[in-house]
């Protein structure tokens, strides 16, 4: 069966270039059922065509693109988000588990989501995914902001604030929390940039990335950092250094 889109971009060449890109590499699986040109005649369509997935531009003159998720109370169609500029609000979608693409469009991203697209759409994940960009919008400053990321069984979600070291483990990343641990599917380098922009985030070692806030004391004899959690991570020199660790986690 076809996945039916939906394209919502104010810019008419914009539509026509990612139609293009769906009827070209995706002819067999992708039918665009219609183009809107503002997030009421998405509504209208929506409601019409019962889409699969809806491509939705961010920046458009009346409503941006997020203010179509307030008109539902839940949804029943996945979205890819395309925007041209890259702000907060992609930290946002990105720490959401959700998908976007970054104008002008390259083939390769854009090949890679409609492939997560298959994965979404055959394995239906449990939790509501764009209530949590709407609850990391709203708390982009607060230090509330929660990640979402994937398992073995679905998706973990975890305050952000609330872990304290991330470890790479061959192709998983183990995650140790306040709470409790878990296991991710994304790589190290991954999670790595979700949470490169919290600033009390290092990577003190090329398997560790650690949240200063957490740090009890550094072993200078050891070359270890002393966690709350009573767990001791390793620091290399060249991170020690670059990072200049010691003012890094006294702030």
């Amino acid at each position: 069966m076809k996945i039916k889109a939906i394209i919502v971009d104010d810019e008419s060449h914009a539509r026509s270039f990612l139609k293009k890109l769906c009827n070209f590499y995706y002819e067999d699986k992708i039918e665009i059922v219609d183009q809107c040109n503002s997030v009421s005649s998405a509504l209208i369509s929506i409601k019409k065509h019962s889409p699969n997935l809806v491509f939705l531009d961010i920046q458009m003159p009346d409503e941006n693109g997020f203010e179509l998720l307030s008109h539902f109370e839940s949804l029943t169609f996945e979205i890819i988000f395309t925007t041209a500029h890259k702000e907060y609000a992609i930290e946002a979608i990105r720490k959401s588990a959700l998908d976007y693409l970054l104008k002008p469009i390259d083939v390769q991203d854009f090949k890679a989501a409609i492939s997560r697209l298959d994965a979404v759409l055959e394995k239906k994940q449990s939790i509501n995914k764009y209530e949590l960009l709407t609850e990391n919008l709203n708390h982009s400053n607060s230090g509330k902001q929660r990640i979402a990321f994937p398992t073995k069984v679905g998706f973990d979600v975890v305050q952000i604030n609330k872990i304290i070291f991330c470890k790479s483990d061959g192709s998983y990343t183990f995650i140790q929390t306040t709470e409790q641990q878990h296991y991710t599917s994304k790589s190290f380098k991954e999670i790595c940039e979700l949470l490169e922009f919290e600033k009390q985030f290092l990577k003190v070692h090329r398997s560790y990335l650690v949240n200063a806030d957490y740090v009890k004391n550094f072993k200078s004899e050891d070359f270890v950092l002393e966690m709350t959690s009573g767990d001791e991570i390793p620091v290399s020199d060249q991170k020690f250094r670059k990072n200049n660790l010691i003012d890094a986690i006294t702030k």
